[in-house]
């Protein structure tokens, strides 16, 4: 059987048949592709042999179909993952698995990944600057942090700060960057008197991360990553392929899921009600990241705005403000989903 890149969604996977095939001709599992890079099936099964070890069996999982879609954006569409998973999993000594059987991840994995929410609750309720770090090192959680992206010199970046009143003036240049220690309060990367500066890859990301109200007028800043220097950030908004390590899928899955949880918590607004309690955990993985990584900071996503991605850089100096413009929310959209009582 024949199998060609549009199977799929994983770009590294897509690029293995890309690169090592020299056939083209209709694929068997998407035959409206007639002409595409195709590969025998079989040539990718010491992947998938290696890929399907981090499953188990389980009545109250999800589906394998799901699980390979939410975490891994594996296939290109879930009718031709049924299709591919009949022929495979037979093949490859996974009989006992089926594309719509319930399962989760293998024991160790999980183990590892929920130490996350225990760790959030000692954080919270028990034990807070004399934490055991032991557990952390013990779960290799030093190693999941190493994956990094480089803004260089010149990239742009945004921050807005909302005017606490009509006709205020626009914010100057040295106004737009961290606040001083003695005033800076708790946020979701750092802790109360230890300045980080936030900021976003877009000018719109940033408007929706102020939270800005009708008719608000805000100082929207424009930063730069200094001549001659370059950021370096832990990526936790980076791509997912169970084909770029999958000699070592389960400690690369350890990481994804950790990294999706902790981005999860990264990313949640905070609610008026919510106490800074729940900045503890996300101030202590930034500060665990600082420290073990030497990183300049850390890449997010947002959650207030679909695509936007957030920065919270641990110290200024590679970044200037190099502009500053007033602008004023004209629009505001609020949707609302019904929850039970």
């Amino acid at each position: 059987m024949k199998i060609c890149t549009n199977c799929f969604n994983d770009i590294e996977l897509k690029e293995f048949i890309e690169s090592n095939s020299l056939e083209r001709g209709r694929c068997d599992y998407c035959s409206n592709v007639i002409d595409s890079k195709i590969m025998e099936i079989e040539k990718l099964f010491p992947f998938f042999k290696e890929f399907f070890r981090i499953f188990q069996e389980d009545k109250g999982g999800k589906p394998l179909v799901e699980i390979l879609s939410d975490d891994w954006n594996l296939f290109s569409e879930n009718k031709t993952a049924h299709t591919i998973l009949s022929d495979i999993l037979p093949s490859i000594g996974f009989s006992n698995l089926k594309s719509e059987q319930t399962v989760n991840y293998i024991e160790e994995i999980i183990e590892n990944v929920s130490y996350w929410g225990e760790l959030k609750e000692k954080l919270k309720w028990e034990s807070r600057f004399l934490t055991n770090t032991d557990p952390i090192f013990d779960l290799g959680w030093d190693s999941f942090f190493i994956k990094t992206i480089i803004f260089p010199s010149g990239q742009e970046l945004y921050r807005a700060r909302i005017h606490s009143e009509v006709g205020q003036n626009t914010y100057n240049l040295d106004e737009m960057g961290c606040p001083s220690k003695e005033k800076v309060t708790s946020g979701r990367a750092n802790p109360q008197g230890i300045p980080y500066l936030y900021l976003s890859k877009t000018l719109e990301t940033t408007l929706y991360e102020t939270r800005a109200a009708y008719l608000d007028e805000i100082s929207i800043g424009k930063f730069k990553v200094k001549e001659n220097r370059k950021v370096v950030l832990v990526d936790f908004t980076e791509d997912v392929s169970s084909f770029l390590d999958y000699e070592n899928i389960i400690d690369y899955t350890k990481s994804v899921l950790l990294k999706k949880q902790i981005s999860i918590d990264l990313s949640k607004p905070i609610r008026r009600y919510d106490t800074e309690l729940e900045y503890i955990p996300t101030q202590f993985i930034c500060e665990f990241i600082r420290y073990i990584t030497g990183a300049d900071g850390i890449l997010f996503n947002s959650s207030l705005h679909k695509g936007g991605k957030n920065i919270v850089l641990f110290n200024e100096d590679k970044v200037e403000c190099i502009s500053v413009q007033k602008q004023q929310a004209i629009s505001v959209s609020i949707k609302s989903i019904q929850i039970p009582n």
